[in-house]
């Protein structure tokens, strides 16, 4: 990767960090949960049943009782937002642009995303988000292994 797109890349990951981090702890979230200790406002805003929360989205979309775009936006969000994250790390991180490697990097930064946010209060940590969050960088990073992306920056093919 020549100087330039390397920052060109490293510009543009700043920029993605700086959004990931005003969405994930400063965007509006209204001011539930603000008068709760930190112990009651973790055990309130709190998931560790893998796929409860989409259960929970696709049953009340077949019931009538969830607007289609609110589901849509939270499911679907999850899984784009952190689809460049599949791009950025591995063409920035030469040691990331293996699956495993890669996979191991984005388990921790988003296990650190998201214990923060419980901490700060500012959000919740829902397992579901985490595996959504999983498949969205994961298939940016599948992007990356496949297209025209390594051709841009000089790298051959990986995985």
């Amino acid at each position: 990767m020549s100087k330039v797109q390397r920052i060109i890349m490293s510009l543009g990951f700043i920029g993605y960090i700086l959004f990931l981090v005003f969405y994930m702890f400063f965007q509006s979230r209204g001011a539930a949960g603000m008068s709760l200790s930190l112990f009651e406002y973790i055990q309130s805003r709190s998931n560790l049943i893998p796929f409860k929360t989409i259960a929970n989205y696709i049953t009340a979309l077949q019931e009538g009782t969830m607007n289609t775009w609110t589901a849509v936006k939270n499911l679907l969000g999850n899984v784009l937002v952190f689809t460049p994250m599949g791009i950025f790390l591995p063409a920035l991180f030469r040691k990331l642009d293996r699956l495993r490697a890669f996979l191991l990097a984005f388990v921790l930064i988003i296990l650190s995303a998201e214990v923060a946010q419980l901490l700060t209060q500012r959000g919740s940590f829902d397992i579901d988000d985490f595996i959504l969050n999983l498949f969205g960088a994961w298939l940016g990073f599948k992007v990356w292994v496949t297209s025209l992306v390594q051709k841009w920056v000089g790298r051959g093919s990986y995985e």
